[in-house]
């Protein structure tokens, strides 16, 4: 008697089963249990591009000192420091150097007011407030040979644009 039971059980449960792929057939619309017929695209993966390596340029560094001898032997005459006016807004902070040359704040001009652009009367140094801190090399293009500009800074890499 028992297998009697589990014979129709088990063709009760096949039945089942086809019931539901009928059921799931209708629902999707297409068949669910057959292969599939398209074959994935198998492209290869874009090959790493790394761009030519840039010139490294290390600035400049002079001695003012010097400058003001070299002045004084070419010239005969001694580099004055610049002659504020009394009555001026603008004042060169005494703690700013030149970023090139080292030069105090006596020969620095304030080149362009209260907007923060300075000159250095000894080695003609155009700097700001911001950027008077030398690098200790510039990065330019090999292509054309202008500064690079860090415009992302990322964990590993930074990014930098002509």
């Amino acid at each position: 008697m028992y297998p009697q039971i589990i014979t129709y059980l088990l063709s009760f449960i096949n039945y089942q089963e086809q019931l539901i792929r009928t059921l799931l057939t209708l629902l999707n619309g297409k068949r669910m249990f057959n292969k599939p017929t398209e074959q994935p695209v198998n492209k290869p993966y874009r090959k790493l591009q790394v761009d030519d390596l840039p010139i490294i340029e290390v600035p400049e560094k002079l001695d003012y000192r010097m400058l003001l001898t070299e002045y004084f032997e070419k010239n005969g005459k001694t580099l004055k420091p610049v002659q504020r006016r009394k009555n001026s807004k603008v004042t060169v902070p005494k703690s700013m150097i030149c970023p090139k040359c080292g030069a105090p704040s006596d020969y620095l001009y304030a080149n362009n007011g209260d907007k923060g652009q300075y000159q250095c009367k000894v080695c003609s140094c155009l700097f700001s407030d911001k950027n008077r801190f030398s690098k200790e090399a510039i990065l330019k293009c090999p292509h054309c040979s202008k500064t690079l500009e860090k415009i992302k800074e990322r964990k590993d890499f930074h990014v930098f644009k002509c």
